[in-house]
């Protein structure tokens, strides 16, 4: 299982590499918006990032998609204060869903988490596990609102998200990382990849890195997690009657 879903993460980095293929021929279709976009991003002065971190704030909790706030950071901010902000606004997001959501979410998640038995032992494991498994749940490439509404509906205490959020980081650099990449290669495709050769060539081989080491992160954590899952079924053999 753990395969398994190592390979749907697999497929997704290949379509995002399919992606960065297609900008670097066909970027320079769409090259002339980056200058528009700095230029907005540039009138805003320091409350750009604010408006990013509010937009995580407001959407993140919907299930807007993690990785489009990330890429949009990276596109936007580069790499270091995009995934900066990036984490600032995710952090912020997930110990808020945490601490708004109450156990009277408890049925509908459990209908939710039946469905997705991985992710149910997973948050299972964290509510029993204390600090290091909410941690191995954050080092996991999941939607961090859905794992922070389940943490909060269990009743897993704030003080353990507080520090075990940070490892979340783990899955929101690549994809910073990756709207780097996206921006580069559309610049490199305007410019008819005169310019910038050797510079988009480290800037790749440093994505696959870091994509790699991500993937092995998750591998490791999920693996974790699965001794985890069986210290919860032995200590709560029955699960409640809506997750049933």
């Amino acid at each position: 299982m753990i395969h398994g879903h190592r390979g749907l993460e697999g497929a997704a980095w290949l379509a995002g590499a399919l992606a960065l293929a297609l900008l670097a021929w066909q970027g320079r279709r769409v090259a002339h918006w980056l200058p528009q976009l700095e230029h907005v991003i540039a009138g805003l002065g320091p409350w750009g990032p604010l408006v990013l971190i509010a937009a995580i704030l407001l959407l993140g909790p919907l299930f807007f998609p993690d990785s489009l706030f990330g890429i949009a950071s990276g596109v936007t901010f580069g790499l270091v204060a995009g995934a900066l902000y990036y984490f600032v606004g995710m952090y912020l997001m997930c110990l808020t869903v945490q601490l708004a959501s109450g156990r009277g979410l408890q049925p509908r998640l459990g209908r939710l988490l039946a469905s997705r038995p991985r992710l149910r032992a997973a948050v299972l494991a964290a509510s029993a596990g204390g600090t290091r498994s909410v941690l191995l749940v954050r080092l996991l490439p999941l939607n961090q609102a859905l794992l922070s509404y389940a943490l909060g509906a269990l009743g897993v205490p704030l003080r353990s998200a507080l520090i075990a959020n940070t490892a979340m980081f783990v899955h929101l650099l690549p994809t910073v990382y990756f709207g780097v990449a996206a921006a580069h290669v559309t610049r490199m495709a305007a410019t008819g990849h005169r310019e910038w050769e050797a510079q988009g060539v480290l800037l790749l081989l440093g994505l696959v890195a870091c994509v790699w080491l991500a993937l092995l992160v998750s591998h490791r954590a999920w693996a974790a997690l699965g001794v985890a899952e069986g210290e919860v079924e032995r200590d709560h053999p029955a699960a409640p009657a809506h997750e049933r």
